[in-house]
Formats: structure tokens, sequence, C-alpha cells
């Protein structure tokens, strides 16, 4: 039952080898300013917490779009470098306390910050960031500043959803809301101050923004189907830590009430395992979600996700950047 909701899913794009180059190119120019960045930082008492966290292997998805829409309004990459790095400190402070609240004890194969020092350490480590996240926005004027300090607020208002949601009482339209701030909030805030930052048009702007947050629904979604594979020694992070993802939405919603009563008991079971979990328990959540279609009906919605945020940059001029915009976009495409 496993295999039939595990998906592969890819950044690459086949189909253009230069937006893989682009790519490539970018993110180890972001890695070398990351690192620098730090070097800056010896003489305070986190700069080991901090290197540790800023320095660990991540897609940089989010300081990746900043410059690519700073570029396809003409922007020079250089100059909106300390922005794309702002977004990036700002995610991974996100993850620092994420890991916090869902006591992980591993990311990226790496021990979590709070598992290796403390937790005091890990909530300093992640507020330090936010700082010097908001120190680096600073340079780019009131209008870039005040969107990263909304994009942080409703970050934290969505995990709050996320963490305060119940499988019985969430709707579709709740987890959506939940998405756009915990999510794709920081996404379309990258695009959008990215644009501000190159340069571009009031027109350009919007049409960033909301590419930045499809793209962000888009990823989201992509993740929620990615967590529910059941490898060997490991179930679903989602599960047992209580977040209610769309695929459980959809299959709760279509089924009956003798169903939905199997189901909760099952994630109820999971959420409250200290321990690995019972393969005939998970299997049974897994096997509701294959009868119900709820991993095929998630990626049809990010397909549409994905259309919406190759649609909303039609008002760009025709640049290789944009193309690769649009090959971002294509990239969390499903395939099976």
């Amino acid at each position: 039952m496993a295999s039939k909701l595990k998906q592969e899913y890819s950044f690459k794009s086949e189909a253009n080898d230069a937006y893989k180059l682009y790519v490539a190119k970018t993110k180890e120019l972001v890695e070398s300013e990351l690192a620098k960045l730090v070097s800056k930082l010896s003489h305070i008492n986190l700069h080991p917490q901090i290197e540790y966290a800023l320095l660990s292997e991540g897609k940089r998805l989010r300081p990746l779009l900043t410059i690519l829409s700073a570029e396809s309004v003409g922007g020079n990459r250089s100059r909106v470098m300390s922005l794309a790095l702002a977004f990036e400190l700002m995610h991974t402070a996100t993850l620092v306390h994420d890991d916090i609240i869902d006591q992980d004890e591993m990311r990226r194969g790496k021990s979590t910050l709070h598992k290796r020092w403390s937790v005091n350490d890990a909530i300093l480590t992640g507020d330090a960031l936010i700082a010097l996240s908001v120190d680096l926005a600073s340079e780019y004027g009131e209008t870039i500043l005040k969107t990263v300090a909304q994009s942080a607020l409703q970050l934290c208002d969505g995990e709050h959803l996320d963490i305060t949601h119940s499988l019985q009482r969430t709707t579709e339209e709740a987890y959506f809301r939940k998405i756009r701030e915990k999510s794709a909030s920081l996404f379309k805030a990258a695009a959008y101050c990215g644009v501000l930052a190159g340069g571009g048009s009031p027109l350009e702007a919007r049409s960033l923004a909301g590419f930045g947050e499809n793209f962000g629904i888009a990823y989201q979604l992509r993740d929620d189907i990615l967590d529910l594979a059941l490898g060997e020694n490991s179930f679903s992070k989602d599960l047992k830590s209580g977040r209610v993802t769309l695929p459980l939405i959809h299959s709760y919603v279509a089924s009956n009430a003798y169903e939905r009563e199997k189901l909760e008991t099952a994630f109820r079971i999971v959420k409250g395992k200290n321990g690995p979990v019972d393969s005939t328990i998970a299997e049974k959540i897994l096997r509701t979600l294959t009868e119900k279609g709820s991993s095929e009906y998630c990626e049809k919605k990010i397909n549409q996700y994905i259309q919406q945020a190759v649609a909303d940059i039609a008002p760009l001029r025709d640049t290789e950047y944009k193309k690769y915009l649009s090959e971002m976009a294509k990239s969390l495409k499903p395939t099976a």
C-alpha cells in the first residue's frame, strides 16, 4: 500500500539544461555568501549553533526565488543577495523552532539543533536568525522590511493553526488557509521583494507575488504526499506529530461514519506513539488513503497550482529568467 502513495519528485527539469545550470550556479553562490555571513558572526556566543543551522544541506529555494524574481525584471543578483539571504535565515529559524515543537531528533541526516545542544540554545538560535534576517532586509527600505516582518507573522500564525487543527474539525478550506500562511507566505514574500529590489513595476510585483504563493502551495501539497511514504524503519512525520494534511482530510471526508471512526482511531494511536509505529496500523491509514484516491486528488491539486503559478507570470517580459520561473514551477509535477 505504501508504494501506491510513494511518488518521485524532482526539483530538476529534464527539459532544460540551462535551467539546471542556473540553479546549480545560483545555489553555489548562495552557499558561498551564507558561509561569508556566518564567518562575520564569529564574535557572538551563538556562532557554533548559527553555523550548524545555516550551513547544513538545504535546497535554498527561497533565496533562489528572490534572485530569479529580481533578474526576471532586469535586476542584478549582487544587489539582492543580502535580501535573498534574509529569506533563507528566516526559513532556517522556522525549521529550528519547528523541530522543538515536533520534538524531532533528526533533520537532513543530522541531529536537530535542540538535540545536539539544548532547547534553550535552539530557541535563542532561531530568535537570532530572525533578528539577522530583519537586519539584512532593512537595507532595502521600509516596504521590503515590512513585507518580511509580515511574512514572519503569517508563518507563526500558520504554525499555530497547524498544531491546533484536528482531523475531525479541519476542512479543506481551513487547510489551505494554513499552508498559505505557514508555507506559501515566505515564497510569496521572497518573490515580491525580489521584484521590488530588482526595480520591477507594480504589475510585475503582483505577478511574481502570485507565482510565489501558488508555487509555495504546490510545494507543500507535494510534501504532504511524500511524507506519507512508508519506509522500512520510519513512518510519516506528519502523522506522528498529529499534523492534519490534505490527503488525510480528503480521505476522511470521503469516508462513511464507520470508516471515519477507524481512521480516527488509527490516527490517534499513531499520534500518541513515542516509539516505532506498528506497521499494521500504518497500513490501515495508507490503505484508506489509497482506496479513497487521496494521493491522486492531491496530485490534481498540485497540477492546478502549478498551472496557476505559470499563468501568473504571463505579463512578464519574455526572458530566459521567465522560462526558468516556469521550469521551477513545473519541476514540482508529480510523476509515477
